[in-house]
């Protein structure tokens, strides 16, 4: 049984269509990991301070949605890539 990491299964939510993709994607590129990590990193900080009542909470889960926009963004343009490099084009 392959045990599917927090960040990669993540990103899998997000684009169930493309599961088997995402995971020769992560298996892959180190890189690749590396941005699924980072963007597991961000969710859990940005649901954190959503729910914080410290002073600067608000500020703080505005940044890490913005981080994690950042990041959904580039990993769409890294799906988009390898499937244009799949298909031939």
């Amino acid at each position: 049984m392959t045990v599917i990491k927090p960040g990669l299964f993540l990103i899998m939510q997000q684009c169930p269509s493309r599961k088997n993709l995402l995971r020769r994607m992560y298996l892959g590129s180190r890189s690749f990991q590396t941005l699924c990590d980072d963007y597991q990193k961000c969710v859990e900080a940005q649901e954190y301070w959503a729910q914080s009542n410290a002073d600067q909470a608000q500020e703080r889960s505005k940044e890490y949605r913005e981080m994690m926009e950042g990041i959904e963004i580039e990993i769409k343009e890294r799906i988009n890539a390898k499937e244009n490099i799949d298909a031939g084009k």
